[in-house]
């Protein structure tokens, strides 16, 4: 029943996405969190019952490879260095120092957690959301290629922070009485490889079986795209049947099939619109239906880490990342602000972890991670108005100061 109501999802996805209810859901995340908030609220006060948690689960698990998959469809990751620098230099550097500064913060100040438990806390909020909450960037008066900076950093760390992210929750997971106690990982690791390797060649087969068609019909746009999102979903579905984890196999598709397409640049524009406005708007309702009454179980130093987590450990790794003078201060300033901040992906990927029972800390874990998401959330949209204001002075002064040089 759930895999028929998954792919029945699927083919509503550009139906939903074309409504105007949609697009206003997708401009507001905080909005969404706080209706899950009252859903929640509601369903307690009356007493009724609550889904499933493996429900819950599998539903995450179908947005986040949704969301994984869309994702990995805008990169070329072969050219993403020569392409845009600025995304490369945060994918690869910005990403591992916040996943290091988040662990390591989170497993000093939280007692509770263990080891594992603050690093899988760090993957967590690593997956951020920026190129899918897109209000803040747009009304900001950037230039539109550190615009489009922020969404390519957040669609590629997104694609390549799923694996990583994946085998952290396995190295958190406790294993049988009768398993050695590397079983979690190593099981985890062959899935992600099978899922990285069966994957990537249905990607490359949709991905030629687009052109072919193309040629066949000289048609550019007709089915254009429709190849690769049957086999996202096809690897999603039958992928755990020969030992692949969904969540990466549906990634990986949409990876090699961004690679080595030959598709119109507007396909992957309108994949990357079918989730801004159907999938993301509810990953967020549905985080803030089952995640959110969490905040009253926070003491004072999770929410001291939640803090800090979401503005200095954030931007400040970013920042240092980003010193380079090709780059003006001001288009830093907003890269490491804008960019990075716990999103959709984070909210998913802790959603996939309700009801596991071999989680370690895992009370401590969705409570953490929960406060920190919130937070993200919350701070880019109050910090949107006067930081575009902030950024228009600078800029303003920077040219004021080109121009006495000149």
């Amino acid at each position: 029943m759930g895999w028929l109501a998954f792919l029945a999802a699927i083919f509503a996805i550009p139906a939903i996405a074309s409504t105007r209810l949609a697009r206003r859901a997708a401009a507001a995340p905080a909005l969404m969190i706080v209706f899950g908030a009252l859903l929640a609220i509601v369903f307690g006060a009356l007493k009724l019952p609550q889904p499933p948690a493996d429900w819950i689960s599998f539903a995450a698990k179908a947005g986040l490879a949704v969301l994984g998959f869309a994702s990995a469809a805008q990169l070329r990751v072969s050219r993403l260095a020569r392409q845009c620098p600025s995304s490369f230099r945060l994918t690869c550097g910005g990403a591992p120092l916040y996943f290091f500064a988040c662990s390591l913060a989170a497993f000093i100040m939280l007692p509770q957690l263990s080891i594992a438990s603050a690093m899988l806390v760090g993957a967590a909020l690593m997956l951020n959301g920026a190129a899918f909450d897109r209000k803040a960037v747009i009304n900001t008066p950037a230039p539109a290629a550190i615009k489009a900076a922020v969404r390519t950093e957040s669609a590629a760390i997104i694609a390549l922070g799923i694996p990583f992210a994946t085998l952290i929750a396995a190295n958190a997971t406790v294993s049988s009485p009768n398993e050695p106690a590397l079983a979690p990982l190593m099981d985890a690791s062959f899935a992600v490889l099978k899922g990285f390797a069966y994957g990537g060649l249905a990607g490359l087969a949709a991905s030629a079986v687009g052109a072919w068609y193309r040629r066949r019909t000289m048609q550019q746009r007709a089915l254009d795209g429709q190849f690769v999102m049957l086999a996202g979903a096809a690897m999603f579905v039958f992928g755990p049947a020969i030992g692949c984890d969904p969540i990466v196999a549906a990634t990986s598709v949409g990876l090699l099939w961004g690679e080595q397409t030959s598709a119109a640049s507007t396909t992957r524009l309108r994949i990357r619109r079918y989730v801004d406005r159907a999938v993301t708007p509810l990953a967020y309702f549905g985080f803030g239906a089952t995640l959110a009454p969490r905040l009253l179980q926070a003491d004072m130093l999770i929410v001291v880490f939640a803090l800090a987590a979401v503005t200095v450990m954030r931007a400040g790794p970013r920042l240092a990342i980003l010193q380079t003078p090709m780059l003006p201060k001001e288009s830093q300033m907003f890269l490491a602000w804008f960019g990075g901040a716990p999103g959709a992906a984070s909210a998913l990927f802790i959603m996939t972890l309700i009801g596991d029972p071999a989680l370690i800390d895992a009370d401590a874990v969705l409570t953490v991670a929960t406060l920190s998401v919130i937070f993200g959330v919350c701070a880019a949209r109050l910090t949107s108005r006067p930081l575009a204001r902030l950024y228009l002075r600078q800029s303003a002064l920077a040219r004021r100061r080109k121009a006495w040089a000149g």
